[in-house]
């Protein structure tokens, strides 16, 4: 730890060096206030023994610039001078100094106020390390959370301690499953299985990030995603049409190697849900409703490689995307429903 000594006198500034230089002290010694705050600038000085008063620069101001400008950085300073009223006392405690030694003074007693003042700075800069990866642990989990939950819900997470449950009256709900992959997956190694899955959800990420969209849950290779919901928005279910378009493309560039090409199944729908937190140990962000519901039957009596709609999703997707009436079908739960297949997106006129 190198020590910086201000002191205009020679003889008090030789004694000084020789006295810490005696008990195995790094230091480094300056004739005056503006010396010495030319070297703090420079050195990384964590101890400094200035004199009050000094030319071209007090002790008082030297200890004051040191506090403005050390950012984060903690700087210990021993006034050592022949003041010894109690008005001096305060006034240099008040300029930022933390001890005080009047002349003339004991070695031993400057050497154990030094060695006091080597004591804090170690103690501070281990409670700064530990404030650091305190810091990084907390960045660290809200990172974690923010992996795991939509901003929205990681901030209400960290503020509040009640339930989180929402209404949304409004929302589009996506479910996509890759076809046969049962089947397929029994093909292939663990290890294949796994990185096929990853490359393929994380693209799809990619996707719910660019078109704005809630990623809610993966199950198997069944993923779900979902618009309007925390920033509400009229086009949601547009935005859900272009990325289950977006997904059928991205099958498409897909390098995986089977005996036949990987197909999608995606069913959409659009209405009111229910969202919130659910969980103790394991929180999860989740949506129900009859509209999720239906989704996922979509999906599950779609066509490998079709993204199935909902007569309500048709109503707001017909005027701007190409969609193809399918029939009336039978879903568990709802009961008899048109559903419309989507095939892309209407040219400009």
């Amino acid at each position: 730890m190198r020590i910086l000594i201000a002191e205009d006198d020679l003889d008090s500034r030789l004694l000084l060096q020789r006295t810490l230089e005696n008990a195995d002290l790094e230091v480094s010694c300056a004739e005056n206030g503006r010396q010495a705050w030319e070297m703090f600038q420079q050195g990384d000085f964590r101890l400094v023994l200035t004199d009050w008063q000094m030319p071209e620069m007090g002790g008082l101001e030297l200890i004051e610039r040191i506090c403005a400008s050390a950012k984060g950085r903690y700087v210990y300073m021993i006034l050592v001078t022949a003041r010894d009223a109690k008005a001096d006392l305060v006034k240099a405690m008040d300029a930022g100094a933390n001890d005080y030694v009047t002349k003339p003074y004991d070695k031993n007693e400057l050497l154990a106020r030094v060695r006091s003042g080597m004591r804090i700075i170690e103690l501070e800069q281990r409670l700064q390390e530990k404030n650091r990866l305190l810091l990084a642990e907390q960045k660290n989990s809200e990172k974690l959370l923010l992996s795991i939950f939509p901003k929205q819900i990681a901030e209400r997470l960290k503020h509040a301690s009640g339930v989180i449950a929402d209404n949304f009256t409004e929302a589009s709900v996506l479910f996509a499953d890759i076809n046969n992959f049962a089947t397929l997956a029994a093909q292939k190694q663990p290890i294949e299985v796994v990185e096929l899955l990853n490359q393929l959800f994380c693209r799809f990420d990619r996707l719910a990030d660019r078109f704005g969209l809630e990623k809610i849950k993966t199950i198997g290779d069944s993923y779900m995603v979902a618009g309007g919901l925390l920033e509400q928005r009229q086009d949601h279910a547009a935005a859900v049409a272009r990325m289950a378009l977006a997904m059928q493309q991205e099958m498409i560039n897909l390098d995986w190697p089977t005996r036949e090409p990987l197909q999608l199944r995606i069913g959409i729908d659009s209405g009111p849900v229910i969202a919130g937190v659910i969980g103790s140990a394991r929180l999860a962000y989740d949506l129900w409703g009859e509209t999720v519901q239906n989704a996922e039957q979509l999906k599950n009596f779609g066509l490998p490689g079709s993204i199935q709609t909902s007569a309500a999703s048709y109503e707001l997707l017909r005027e701007t995307f190409v969609l193809e009436e399918r029939g009336e079908f039978y879903l568990p739960g709802s009961g008899e429903m048109t559903t419309y297949l989507l095939t892309g997106a209407q040219e400009p006129a």
